[in-house]
C-alpha cells in the first residue's frame, strides 16, 4: 500500500509540472538577460518556514530535513521544479534577488533555532551552533606551517567540474560573490583615489609592497588605448605569518590586493577580495575553526583594507 502511495504522488508530481515545465520555457524564450527582479517569479516557501521545519520525509525513515510538511506535500513540488527550471535560476541567482532572499534565510534553521545572533565584529564562541548528526571531518592536529597533501590535476579538474556541474552560480557570479566592490565617488579623479588609498593605507600600517599599473603595460603592448586598472599590494608581515602557519597555501592569496579600476561606461571601482571570515560562523567542520586571535586578526585586515577602499572610493585625505 505504500508503494502505491508512493507511486500516486510521483503521478501527481509529474502531471502537475507539465504545464509549469511550458508555463518556464515559453519564460526563458522571452526574458530579458541581466535584468534585476524586483519579486520572486512564484510565492517562495523557504522564507514561510517555521524556525524549526523539522519533517519526515516520506520513504527516507523518518530523516529529518528541512522543509517538514512542505516536502511531505506532493502539491508543492511542481513549485519547487518551476522555481528552479532555467529562466526562474536567472532571476533567483541575480544578485538583486539573491540579497533579498538570503536576508530572509538564518542559519539557524538549519539547526531548530539553536545558536545566537551574530553581531557586529567576532562572536564569543565559533561555531554559533552544532548540528548533531552532521557529516563531516574529525578534528585533526595539524604541525604549523605544514604544506597539505595535493590532489593530482586530473582528479582535480573532475572534483570542480562535478561542483560546477551541480552549481546554479555562473563563474561571473562566483566572482562577484568572492569581491568586496566600492564604486567610487563622481568628481573623484584616478589619481585623487590612489593618493587617498595611499595616506589611509599608512594610517592603518598596512605597507604598500606592490603596484602594477597594467593598463599601460597593456597600451605599451598592444599599441591601443585601455580603460585603466591598477593592481596595489599591501601588507601586514606579523599577521600573513600567522595565517601562513595556519595554512601555508594561503600564500597564494597573499599579499592583500585592492584593484581600482575603470569599467565599460568610464565609471571607476575598487574592490578586493572579500575577507569575510563572519561567513565561518556557523560551520561544522571543526578544521575550519579558526583561533580567536587569528580570526581576530584576520577580521582587523578586513576591516582595513575596507577602511583604505572607502578613502579610494570618496577621495577623503
Amino acid at each position: 500500500m505504500t508503494g502505491l502511495r508512493r507511486l500516486a504522488a510521483l503521478a501527481l508530481c509529474l502531471g502537475l509540472a507539465t504545464p509549469f515545465a511550458a508555463q518556464a520555457q515559453d519564460a526563458a524564450q522571452s526574458a530579458p538577460e541581466q535584468t534585476a527582479p524586483t519579486q520572486p517569479p512564484l510565492p517562495m516557501p523557504m522564507p514561510m518556514m517555521p524556525p524549526a521545519p523539522y519533517g519526515a520525509l516520506p520513504g527516507m525513515g523518518g530523516a529529518p530535513n528541512m522543509g517538514g510538511m512542505y516536502w511531505m506535500n506532493p502539491m508543492w513540488y511542481p513549485q519547487w521544479f518551476t522555481m528552479f527550471s532555467n529562466p526562474w535560476m536567472n532571476q533567483m541567482t541575480h544578485p538583486g534577488m539573491m540579497g533579498p532572499m538570503m536576508g530572509m534565510f538564518d542559519p539557524r534553521w538549519m539547526g531548530g533555532g539553536q545558536g545566537t545572533t551574530q553581531g557586529e565584529g567576532v562572536p564569543a564562541q565559533v561555531p554559533l551552533m552544532r548540528i548533531p548528526g552532521f557529516p563531516t571531518q574529525t578534528l585533526q592536529q595539524r604541525p604549523k606551517n605544514t604544506v597539505s597533501q595535493g590532489m593530482d590535476l586530473e582528479n582535480k579538474r573532475r572534483l570542480y567540474q562535478s561542483m560546477m556541474m551541480m552549481s546554479p552560480l555562473s563563474l561571473r557570479d562566483m566572482f562577484t560573490i568572492m569581491a568586496d566592490k566600492i564604486p567610487v565617488e563622481e568628481g573623484v579623479s584616478f589619481e585623487d583615489a590612489i593618493d587617498a588609498m595611499k595616506l589611509r593605507a599608512n594610517l592603518v600600517n598596512f605597507k604598500l609592497v606592490g603596484h602594477q599599473p597594467m593598463w599601460k603595460e597593456i597600451e605599451a603592448t598592444t599599441g591601443k588605448p585601455s580603460s585603466k586598472i591598477e593592481i596595489f599590494q599591501f601588507c601586514d608581515a606579523m599577521v600573513a605569518r600567522k595565517i601562513l602557519d595556519y595554512a601555508p597555501e594561503f600564500a597564494i592569496y597573499l599579499p592583500c590586493r585592492i584593484a581600482l579600476l575603470e569599467d565599460a561606461e568610464g565609471k571607476l571601482w575598487v574592490m578586493t577580495l572579500d575577507w569575510n571570515v563572519g561567513w565561518l560562523d556557523y560551520v561544522q567542520n571543526p578544521n575550519s575553526v579558526l583561533e580567536m586571535e587569528l580570526r581576530e586578526e584576520a577580521q582587523r585586515i578586513r576591516d582595513a583594507l575596507r577602511y583604505i577602499m572607502e578613502g579610494a572610493a570618496t577621495g577623503d585625505l
